[in-house]
Order: structure tokens, then C-alpha cells, then sequence
């Protein structure tokens, strides 16, 4: 079986990781001839490679992201005329693309939504057909009206994104029942939950050394509580990093005074929060908080985010705390607020 797969988060990898071990049925020695290429846009996420290389990916490829790709082609090119100029441009400048081209063809191809470099996949694979492995909570929003899909489809050329494009087969998704109604005839189940409740031992420390080898994160007996931060002032979701800190400041003024508070950074952020906050632990961004769950020695009773479908993936949180609503007035983004009003959770 050869798989090619294309992302740009932690949080890709890992579900491209359960995906083919699903896909292997679990088969430790046969896991198929995979291909990875990540979309550049987590600091240091290349430092994985070595790793990813050793049991899953015959290779691992980082391909420039979007706003590289806006400056060089230029607004107009990008928006308007994107797969006639973004096709040669990044053939010429990742030569890799050729390289693998024959290898692509050969495969099935699942790409974590068709944004960003990922269109180009779309434009070139396209007409093969191919699957999307879902993209967080962005998956189960939809997220453009009518006449935005029309406006993609018939004058802009640009890909509609989502699994909305008609060039995605398959939708792998944790909660195929909660994507929008238009495309939930293309789901299939991918629930991380399921998946890591049939592997063993062995492999799941094989994927939690590929994370956090050389770390040690055993906490002591406690009462622990969690917060998933999230890249809110990277992203533009807020006006300002002052403003995100203000934020989980009061977030973290929320949590029982008896409680350890663990904070988990997101991979793309740039905020030190121990800067900013005494007396809590705070993690590395770069790896998936669900590998937790892949080891004995982590539980928390509390978990608090703002709006991470990471947190409902935890069996090792008792209880969820789903904050975002408390902060609508702070989003900038209409897609943001949308996003948030119309989660659903499990709790």
C-alpha cells in the first residue's frame, strides 16, 4: 500500500500516525510505503523528520507556506490565478514535487484540508480522486455560505476547502455524524480513542518517543488541572498577545486555588507563559497533547480551553471546561465566533 500524506500541525501527524496503523490493521511489521509532506508553519517541526523516518515515512518533506507563496506570486496571481502560477512556481522551488511525482500518483493521497500548499495537491491529484483527514474543530464548521462556494468554484478557481471540494472522496473524521450535512456522505470514522485502545505496548511508546523521547513529563499524585492554550494573538483571532495574556489570565483565575495547574502551549505560538504566570508547569508546544494518553502516570481533574477539540480527546481529564463563549466580545474574526457558538462537545 502506498499512502501520501499532507499537513501542516502536530496534530496532522498524529492522526496521519493512527490512520495508517488503522489502515495496517495494526500490523507492526507491514505498515505500507508512506510519504509526508508538511506545510511550513509550526517552528521547528523539523525536527521531527528523524524520527517520523524510522518506522511510519519511507521520507518527510517540508514545503513553504502560503504567505511565502502570496509575497512571490504576488495578491492578484495568488487569488486569481493560482493554479496556473502556483503549480510551476512550486515545482521550481521544491524540485522534490517532481521527484515524487510518480510516487503521488501511485498512492492514495490524504490531505488535512486543501488550504495553503495543500491546493496544490488538489490541482494537481485532483483528478484522481482523494481523501482529507480532518482538521480539528475548523472540520465540523461550515464554514462558507453559498455564494462563497460559488465564488471559489466559478471565479476565483480556488479550492472551497472543508471537504466541500468535489475532488475529496473521503472525509476521515472523529465524529463523522457532527460534519455538516453536505458532506457527511463522504465520512468515515477515524477516532483516536478507538485507534489507541487496540495498540500495544510497544507501539505506543514507538509514537510517544517520536514526540518526547529524550523528555520526562511524569507528574506526581495530585490534583492537577490542564489548559490547552491556543494561537488566538498568532492567528488574529484577537487584537494582541497583551490581550491573549489578559485573557487566560482569567481563565487561570477560574481554577480552584488547590489545584496544579499544567499548561500546554500550542505548537505554533510564540508566547512564554511562564513569563507571565507563577507557581504553574508549562509544556513544549511540540507534540500532540493526546500522547498522554498513551502512557500511565498522566490524569487531571480538570481541563480548561478556550475552544481546542484537543481537550475532548482526553480520557485522562475527568472534566472539560469549553471557555470560548465567555470571550466572543474579545474575537475579531466572524469565523471564530461562528466556530465557537456552534461546537459541539463532549463533556
Amino acid at each position: 500500500m502506498k499512502r501520501t500524506y499532507v499537513g501542516s500541525t502536530i496534530y496532522h501527524i498524529y492522526l496521519s500516525l493512527l490512520h495508517i496503523l488503522k489502515d495496517s490493521n495494526f500490523n507492526t511489521e507491514n505498515r505500507g510505503n508512506n510519504l509526508l509532506f508538511l506545510i511550513e508553519s509550526t517552528p521547528f517541526i523539523e525536527t521531527l523528520i528523524p524520527n517520523l523516518k524510522k518506522n511510519f515515512f519511507r521520507d518527510v518533506h517540508i514545503i513553504s507556506e502560503r504567505k511565502i507563496h502570496r509575497q512571490e506570486l504576488g495578491k492578484f496571481n495568488y487569488s486569481f490565478r493560482r493554479k496556473a502560477t502556483l503549480l510551476p512556481y512550486l515545482r521550481k522551488k521544491h524540485t522534490i514535487l517532481i521527484e515524487e511525482n510518480e510516487f503521488i500518483l501511485d498512492s492514495e493521497i490524504y490531505l488535512c484540508d486543501t488550504d495553503s500548499s495543500k491546493s496544490y495537491f488538489l490541482y494537481a491529484y485532483g483528478h484522481k480522486k482523494m481523501n482529507m483527514i480532518e482538521d480539528g474543530a475548523r472540520t465540523y464548521n461550515q464554514r462558507h455560505t453559498r455564494l462563497e462556494q460559488f465564488y471559489k468554484t466559478y471565479l476565483t478557481k480556488t479550492p472551497i476547502g472543508g471537504g466541500f471540494d468535489p475532488e475529496i472522496k473521503a472525509i476521515f473524521a472523529q465524529h463523522p455524524d457532527r460534519l455538516p450535512q453536505p458532506i457527511r456522505s463522504k465520512s468515515k470514522e477515524l477516532n483516536i480513542r478507538q485507534v489507541v485502545s487496540k495498540l500495544d505496548q510497544s507501539t505506543k511508546c514507538e509514537i510517544f518517543n517520536i514526540f518526547l523521547r529524550e523528555q520526562n513529563f511524569l507528574f506526581a499524585e495530585g490534583n492537577h488541572a490542564l489548559v490547552l492554550t491556543q494561537p488566538i494573538s498568532e492567528d488574529g483571532v484577537i487584537k494582541n498577545e497583551n490581550e491573549k495574556i489578559a485573557i487566560y489570565r482569567d481563565i487561570l483565575s477560574k481554577i480552584p486555588g488547590d489545584m496544579n495547574i499544567v499548561l500546554k502551549t500550542h505548537p505554533r505560538e510564540h508566547t512564554r507563559y511562564e513569563e507571565h504566570f507563577n507557581n504553574i508547569t508549562v509544556l513544549p508546544g511540540l507534540f500532540p497533547i493526546e500522547i498522554l494518553c498513551l502512557k500511565e502516570g498522566f490524569h487531571f481533574n480538570h481541563g480548561y480551553t478556550l475552544f481546542s477539540t484537543a481537550l475532548t480527546n482526553l480520557d485522562i481529564v475527568n472534566k472539560r471546561f469549553f471557555l470560548g463563549k465567555d470571550y466572543l466580545d474579545k474575537f475579531t474574526t466572524k469565523a471564530t465566533r461562528n466556530l465557537v457558538k456552534n461546537m459541539v462537545v463532549d463533556l
